[in-house]
């Protein structure tokens, strides 16, 4: 008895030695894989802040779009249902930040203080607060210079949006629960979170925005702009997060 044992326990050592190289590269991949105590709760959590965020980006996208005053009654229409999606994202917002099981998990000891999966999820939501009040104080734009930015404010909103659905996409994949549809979630989400820099950085630093920097409407002198660009570097503070979030790298 005692040989057959001593074999075993050479097999499976022998085993564990050929699929635990594996192992740590699929959990690389597709697994929880978030440093600092991240767990799924963590991601369903992030995964819900990004929806709700985006619910407020979207809903002020129509409300600019009502504010271009081209399409008569359907202005009216999208305004009232921006204002629906501006509202609905916040209240998410707070009952995930401020409802009983965020409280239940502080009273539990998961305090930002003490946990650094917490102190993450609390430094994303503060930077995602930041960007939701500075929409809700979005001057209503005139015709001209004040069209180019909302177009601006828009695709702004549609990068960090695009951010956030990659950013979930990788999330969803390395729950690990659809086989190789995983792999794909994560691959795409990553793509997402790089087209959506990109974007950002063609708004921002483009030849349009130069342009318009030298012909006189830059932050020093044209106060939209500065808020165009007090609202750019909030969003960024977001997308730096999500690239930088346990899992998501």
């Amino acid at each position: 008895m005692d040989g057959i044992m001593r074999d075993f326990r050479r097999m499976l050592l022998a085993g564990l030695v050929v699929i635990m190289p594996l192992l740590v590269a699929v959990n690389g991949v597709l697994a929880m894989d978030m440093d600092a105590g991240h767990d799924m709760t963590s991601h369903h959590q992030h995964m819900m802040l990004n929806h709700a965020l985006g619910m407020a980006l979207e809903g002020h996208n129509l409300v600019m779009l009502a504010n271009m005053e081209m399409a008569g009654g359907v202005d009216a229409m999208a305004q009232e249902h921006g204002n629906m999606m501006i509202r609905n994202g916040t209240t998410m917002y707070n009952e995930i930040m401020s409802g009983e099981h965020m409280t239940g998990m502080h009273h539990s000891g998961k305090e930002p203080m003490k946990d650094p999966a917490m102190a993450f999820t609390h430094n994303l939501a503060e930077k995602q607060l930041i960007v939701m009040d500075l929409l809700g104080k979005m001057p209503k734009m005139e015709a001209g210079a004040g069209m180019t930015m909302h177009h601006q404010h828009i695709t702004l909103n549609h990068a960090l949006n695009m951010a956030l659905t990659g950013a979930n996409t990788v999330m969803l994949g390395q729950m690990g629960m659809a086989g190789g549809i995983d792999e794909i979630d994560v691959k795409h989400g990553r793509m997402m979170l790089k087209n959506a820099k990109t974007l950002f950085n063609d708004v921002m630093s483009g030849g349009h925005m130069m342009k318009m920097h030298k012909e006189g409407t830059a932050p020093e002198s044209n106060e939209m702009m500065q808020y165009t660009h007090k609202l750019a570097e909030a969003q960024l503070q977001v997308i730096t997060l999500l690239e930088e979030m346990p899992g998501i790298k």
